[in-house]
């Protein structure tokens, strides 16, 4: 793993944890952040979770499940100590939240259901742009597993789709 000038003290740590869930500006997965707080090879996941345990007990963090979420005094403090981490380790953090954010972005605008009617099996599935949909399917299938399988393609390929269909009916 590259080196960002993290310095691997605790102090810092809990400075990145808070710098992280203030770019990424909506609660993470614990994984997800593990994964950006441990980004330099300085960092180890012992210093990420006894750092997050101080933040969570000093109330500047909350957890909900396996989501981190910044309370508003995290917010304060995280807006004035992001700027005292190196620049190298702001930027690829920034990065990872923003990635972070991004996809959290978009599974909440993919939405897939499996139903059923009449003895029929449904895959159903719309994409948004977040505020409006883009596009709404519903086609029949063989059975319930084709029907899921077909959500879970539709999942990972819902803008490759709604390209296709729109080449294919505009062309």
């Amino acid at each position: 793993m590259p080196r960002y000038g993290f310095s691997g003290s605790q102090p810092d740590m809990r400075k990145l944890i808070l710098a992280i869930l203030l770019m990424a500006d909506e609660p993470l997965e614990q994984i997800e952040l593990m994964r950006i707080a441990l980004i330099d090879d300085n960092a180890d996941y012992f210093l990420f979770a006894d750092a997050l345990t101080g933040l969570t007990e000093a109330g500047l963090t909350l957890r909900t499940g396996s989501r981190v979420v910044l309370t508003s005094g995290g917010e304060e403090l995280a807006a004035i100590v992001t700027d005292e981490l190196p620049a190298a380790l702001r930027r690829v953090a920034a990065e990872g939240s923003a990635t972070a954010r991004d996809a959290k972005f978009r599974a909440r605008c993919i939405q897939t259901e499996t139903k059923e009617a009449d003895g029929a099996f449904y895959f159903a599935a719309s994409l948004s742009d977040g505020n409006r949909e883009l596009l709404t399917l519903r086609m029949q299938t063989a059975d319930r597993k084709q029907a899921e399988k077909l959500g879970k393609i539709f999942e990972e390929k819902a803008e490759d789709v709604l390209r296709l269909l729109w080449e294919t009916l505009y062309t």
